[in-house]
């Protein structure tokens, strides 16, 4: 187990994991995204926990951050990825980074400092969805999403989330579930958790995410997510966990200027995933790792 430091003398001691699975066409983007704007000396430790890969991601990402720890792990599995990363790991707070996400330095380390305040024991940054090359429904679903309570209320998740010491010491390795980011959330109260979108100096601080661009897509990804959610409520249950939209929740969405044709369109969508889901199950089938792949496309 390497040695863990705290890190209250140095603001720039804090250790950024990225687990990576056959991510060539995002991994260069993603470490220089994290590093731009780190100042020159910085102590803060990158982990590129490469799993599984077939491809380029190890070799790219050691060109990439020459200065980072790269795994180069035979097993394709985010959680073991992220529990290996973690017996490397030098210092707290520790930020999980999706390969696929942009993330810069300046609002790593901004969530690293909210993550020391006393009782915080996780946080995200704000978040920021790329809806660019989205088709148009895909925008009205995203316009609802983002006005939701799992949003709104001190996210922790959706490709970036950070830990405390007290946060990682509570919840300990991650189990071998899909979701990791929903487990994370649901492990701490609304209280414990902290959504940090500006710097000491007033600077933005936010991920960017960029979403499936085709509501088929779009349905793939959440039918693995909703199945993860299950697993994770049926062998990790919670009550800090929020579950499905309620009407109230939907009304919030109009009042916050969505239009009834983006609120039809997120519910058919919704309404798409369960019967996907429900067929999934009927067919008594695993989770797969759907993920969109149009949208690594840079």
């Amino acid at each position: 187990m390497a040695c863990e430091h705290e890190t209250m003398t140095d603001p720039t001691r804090f250790t950024v994991i990225i687990p990576a699975h056959n991510e060539a066409a995002v991994i260069e983007r993603c470490l220089e995204t994290a590093l731009a704007g780190a100042p020159e000396g910085h102590e803060t430790q990158f982990i590129v926990a490469a799993n599984g890969c077939t491809d380029r991601t190890v070799e790219l990402a050691r060109a990439a951050a020459p200065d980072a720890l790269v795994l180069d792990l035979a097993e394709g599995s985010k959680p073991l990825a992220m529990n290996a990363a973690n017996a490397v790991a030098l210092y707290y707070p520790r930020i999980y980074l999706d390969a696929d996400v942009q993330c810069d330095y300046e609002s790593l380390s901004s969530l690293a400092r909210v993550l020391r305040n006393p009782g915080v024991m996780a946080g995200s940054p704000a978040l920021k969805m790329d809806l660019s090359r989205c088709s148009p429904a895909m925008k009205s679903y995203y316009r609802v999403w983002q006005t939701q309570p799992y949003v709104t209320r001190n996210m922790v998740g959706s490709g970036c989330f950070g830990l405390s010491r007290a946060g990682q010491e509570e919840i300990g390795p991650f189990p071998p579930i899909t979701g990791d980011d929903i487990w994370v959330h649901s492990r701490f109260r609304e209280e414990e958790r902290a959504s940090v979108s500006s710097s000491e100096n007033g600077g933005d601080v936010s991920f960017t995410v960029s979403p499936p661009r085709k509501v088929s897509d779009q349905i793939r990804v959440e039918t693995r997510r909703r199945l993860g959610n299950q697993e994770l409520m049926k062998a990790y249950p919670s009550p800090h966990y929020s579950g499905s939209n309620s009407a109230s929740d939907l009304g919030l969405a109009l009042k916050r200027g969505c239009s009834l044709v983006d609120v039809a369109i997120y519910l058919a969508i919704k309404a798409a995933v369960r019967l996907r889901v429900a067929l999934v199950k009927r067919q008594q089938k695993t989770i797969v790792w759907e993920r969109d792949e149009t949208a690594r496309n840079i």
